[in-house]
């Protein structure tokens, strides 16, 4: 494995910031500095390994999954220089060190993240091939009559072209028509950058909150903002059925 690898899912980091900590001569391979980020290495082999000084583990990881409510104002990056507030400062801090997330959401939107150190698991439930179900809620300025709202929904599920794109829902429904919002439940299985926003862009409304209820089998449930779950031993092996069967259409020649 290249070492860049190693160092990115040991600690955590982006491909790219492992990449020029061990070109800056920050990464230690057993007492040795190593600066080439393609040279080839074993966990098995390595005894030590150091970034910065600090230990990193060299066994192989656990494979787990985390639920994690990622709450408006956060960040999903693993660093940003102007911003302190990201997912991937956060998840050092609680010790997911090698985690990555599966499905990311804007800074003004909350909800469901799944978080897993099986990277094959995350690139199954991320990639829009395989077309994993992810539901959302929506909270709307505009108070609208339920025709009206029949009427938009079987226009995104329909799918409506923006850009070059196909933006297409895969079911819709109503959850409440309050007096100060209308609140519609959405899910989609293919997840195009800002999806929803310009669906509801297309049809003049304005969405004033978003939260993402479930990917997949896994449900956000009653988690409150900013806490983790470890999924039950039955989503585990939920989530890994969904990594076979992606596995197998890549396999095929269908992925």
């Amino acid at each position: 494995m290249k070492l860049m690898k190693i160092v990115q899912q040991q600690s955590g980091l982006s491909r790219r910031k492992s990449r020029d900590l061990i070109e800056e001569g920050e990464v230690t391979v057993n007492e040795d500095s190593e600066t080439n980020p393609f040279a080839d290495y074993s966990l098995k082999e390595m005894e030590k390994l150091y970034l910065r000084g600090h230990p990193l583990p060299t066994y192989p990881p656990k494979r787990r999954g985390y639920k994690f409510f990622k709450p408006t104002g956060m960040l999903c990056s693993h660093d940003d220089p102007h911003y302190g507030r990201t997912l991937g400062r956060t998840l050092r801090s609680e010790g997911f060190i090698g985690y990555n997330w599966a499905g990311r959401l804007d800074q003004d939107a909350e909800g469901l993240l799944l978080l897993s150190n099986d990277g094959q698991l995350v690139h199954a439930l991320t990639h829009p091939r395989y077309e994993v179900e992810k539901r959302y809620h929506l909270w709307l300025s505009e108070k609208l009559g339920y025709g009206e709202l029949g009427g938009i929904i079987e226009k995104f599920m329909e799918g409506i072209e923006d850009r070059g794109d196909l933006l297409q829902i895969k079911e819709g429904g109503v959850i409440n028509r309050g007096k100060e919002h209308t609140e519609l439940e959405l899910t989609l299985t293919e997840g195009k950058k800002n999806e929803i926003k310009r669906l509801i862009d297309a049809v003049d409304l304005t969405i004033v909150r978003l939260r993402r209820l479930s990917i997949g089998p896994i449900e956000l449930g009653d988690l409150s903002p900013e806490e983790f779950q470890r999924v039950s031993e039955e989503e585990w092996e939920e989530l890994l059925q969904y990594k076979e069967e992606a596995i197998a259409q890549r396999d095929d020649g269908k992925g």
